[in-house]
């Protein structure tokens, strides 16, 4: 019968168990049945080669060898801490051979190896490309992609091996130390001849047979690193730390082109990473890999990239038995007693000198990752440790980002809730038509009247929530149309360039914003209702999409003006005017003399985009230190909430959709918080009238 393990939700078919004598370390007290990795035997003190370099192995030599290929190709069934386990022949290669950059063998870690029967599973899908790995620190992911580089240039002919990491730098060290180096200390019956220095710096190649060799070599971080050619194994080291002009997402989607034939796969690619801020770092390009290797949502993911990850509190130093098993929960009296001899250290006094005591031990890994290392802390200090030791994939990503202007954790939650419960949004296009108006009086003629309606478009540029309450509710006077003052909706509006004609598309935003509406006690509004973003080929067409919804709901639109103020005539043309908003009362600098209102709010002057900046915060965040009062959980456009996590008040270029929300909430959110200006000095000394005889 077939025996199963389900790893990070796959089901994983392991070969057949063997007898239980048949397995290492059988018959041996459970106390010695661990994984050692011994020394090579002594009849390998000398070996022999013949004049063209090639090792030639005594019979006892050449038996123990072909033992451990076998066992590196296919694996072995080992008796530990009273289990048996299957290894892998990959995490066999890395335990029995691998030497870490310190010079150090690894120690088996049961989390270890459920990762690579993970990892072994994935690869003999042959539609899958590789692993995107979310890591914590120091977990020795990217030692066992290094493992897993030199197994495939020893036991694969013509392999094309690449790696690359953060910086240069980075991809020089990661190659000299940890790939060249461990090569230079494997057992001479791994190792081929060279073909150059055995200490290369820049290229190992591997000579098999002649004409017959393969590489491994290392790149700087750009888009045009593996892009040629057929790779067979590529280590991107690090991708959720690149720089900026490296996004992560646009050098995979490259470097899979090296990983097929036409449909046949060719190659592999690993991509442990830790995740680095979301604004300024490549956090926010990783997570958008990351977000397309769901395995959980497609038969096959976007990318061909399947995605793994373990939570911090898994194999967590300090915190696993002698066996390698994780000390998660709180230990059994074994595991305690071991851990506290391994760990706990006093000085002659009994005071402790160890970062672990008794009562941390007794906590459990989950506990003390968890709740004890990010006791006290707050801030930056917070986000850093929670993003060095995430314990699911959302505190990996909610915490990567120092450079966040809001709370990314309440931001984090709200995309969660709504992935996990999905809200309907209907995709639209608004359709104007002509509405007949009869007469009031004999001497009058029928009148018509312009209204808007939608109509659902799989193509259409609106994104609604929730349709007016009161559809196309404004008043006419004449031809002249206005808004009626106490219209529950207020539209703000992000442009582009004034007088550009857009060949390629442009990404202008319309956020249609429901104000303040108190039923029963309750507040049933302060949150974005539609949502406009879409290519367009002219100006005037975007600003005809704006004068709709103004109608529709019945609300002013509050424009950015830095970038054109050409809509104010096409409005005027349409005698809709009315429907523009005045700079509003909390943009007007009460030190600034002469001020002159304009049609929308301008933030190239510091004063504006400053107060743009702190009525999101208010509205984000909420005004409270204590206790939360902010409305992040009113929204329901995850492209709103995926902007505001990577909103950078220096460059707000990219967040098109924020700064539309932006302009909405200046409008009605910051009248509450306008600046006074001072109505009288304050008298310093005292003054009287005096009469005088006239």
């Amino acid at each position: 019968m077939s025996e199963y393990v389900v790893v990070y939700g796959t089901k994983i078919k392991l070969p057949p168990r063997p007898k239980d004598e048949e397995a290492v370390n059988f018959g041996r007290p459970r106390k010695e049945q661990k994984w050692e990795r011994g020394e090579l035997p002594d009849f390998f003190n000398d070996v022999s080669y013949t004049k063209d370099g090639k090792l030639t192995l005594t019979a006892e030599q050449d038996k123990y060898a072909e033992q451990e290929l076998d066992r590196c190709r296919n694996g072995l069934w080992i008796w530990i801490g009273e289990r048996m386990r299957y290894v892998t022949g990959r995490y066999y290669f890395y335990l029995k051979y691998y030497v870490l950059e310190d010079g150090n063998a690894p120690e088996f870690r049961e989390a270890d190896r459920l990762y690579f029967l993970f990892w072994q599973h994935w690869f003999n899908i042959l539609w899958c490309l590789g692993l995107v790995r979310i890591k914590k620190r120091r977990q020795g992911a990217s030692s066992q992609s290094c493992s897993n580089i030199l197994y495939e240039a020893i036991f694969f002919k013509n392999s094309n091996c690449g790696l690359l990491s953060k910086t240069r730098d980075d991809s020089k060290a990661t190659f000299t130390e940890m790939v060249t180096n461990a090569y230079q200390l494997l057992p001479c019956f791994f190792k081929q001849r060279l073909q150059g220095k055995e200490d290369a710096v820049t290229e190992l190649v591997l000579i098999h047979d002649k004409g017959s060799y393969s590489k491994i070599n290392y790149k700087a971080p750009v888009l045009n690193a593996y892009d040629r050619g057929r790779m067979s194994y590529v280590l991107l080291d690090e991708g959720g730390k690149y720089p900026q002009e490296t996004p992560v997402s646009r050098l995979l989607a490259i470097i899979s082109k090296t990983l097929v034939k036409g449909v046949k796969r060719v190659g592999w690619l690993d991509a442990p990473s830790t995740v680095n801020e979301l604004t300024k770092g490549g956090g926010a390009e990783y997570k958008k890999v990351f977000e397309a290797a769901n395995q959980f949502k497609r038969p096959v993911t976007i990318n061909r990239l399947v995605r793994f990850f373990q939570p911090a509190y898994e194999a967590y130093e300090g915190f696993i038995d002698e066996y390698g098993d994780s000390v998660v929960d709180e230990p059994t009296e074994e595991q305690y007693n071991y851990l506290v001899e391994r760990w706990v250290q006093k000085n002659e006094d009994g005071d402790l000198i160890s970062e672990l005591s008794e009562q941390d031990i007794r906590l459990g890994a989950k506990v003390y990752v968890m709740i004890k290392r990010r006791d006290g802390l707050s801030g930056v200090d917070l986000e850093e440790e929670t993003r060095m030791n995430p314990c699911n994939e959302e505190e990996a990503f909610m915490f990567a980002g120092q450079g966040c202007e809001f709370n990314s954790t309440n931001i984090n939650n709200q995309i969660k809730e709504l992935e996990e419960n999905p809200v309907y949004i209907r995709q639209a296009r608004l359709v104007p038509t002509k509405e007949k108006v009869p007469k009031k009086f004999p001497t009058q003629k029928d009148k018509e009247r312009e209204v808007i309606g939608f109509m659902d478009d799989a193509k259409g540029g609106w994104f609604i929530l929730e349709p007016p309450m009161k559809p196309n509710d404004y008043k006419e006077f004449g031809d002249y149309l206005e808004p009626k003052p106490e219209s529950p909706y207020i539209i703000g509006v992000d442009t582009t360039q004034q007088d550009r004609i857009a060949e390629n598309g442009s990404d202008p935003a319309i956020c249609v914003f429901k104000k303040s509406v108190i039923v029963d006690g309750e507040e049933t509004g302060m949150y974005p209702v539609a949502l406009w973003i879409s290519p367009t080929r002219l100006d005037i067409h975007f600003d005809e999409e704006v004068r709709k919804a103004c109608l529709w709901y019945s609300a002013k639109a509050n424009y950015e003006i830095d970038r054109r103020t050409d809509y104010y005539r096409h409005f005027c043309k349409k005698n809709s005017q009315a429907f523009l908003q005045w700079t509003p009362k909390v943009l007007q600098n009460p030190l600034k003399r002469n001020f002159r209102l304009e049609y929308g709010s301008r933030s190239g002057d510091p004063f504006q985009l400053q107060q743009m900046l702190e009525i999101s915060k208010m509205y984000m965040d909420g005004t409270d230190n204590d206790n939360y009062n902010g409305h992040v959980h009113r929204i329901k456009f995850i492209q709103i909430l995926k902007q505001a996590l990577t909103y950078d008040h220096s460059n707000r270029t990219p967040s098109d959709l924020f700064v539309a929300l932006q302009m909405a909430l200046v409008a009605i959110f910051g009248e509450t918080q306008v600046v006074k200006k001072p109505t009288s000095q304050t008298k310093i000394l005292p003054t009287y009238k005096i009469n005088m005889a006239v």
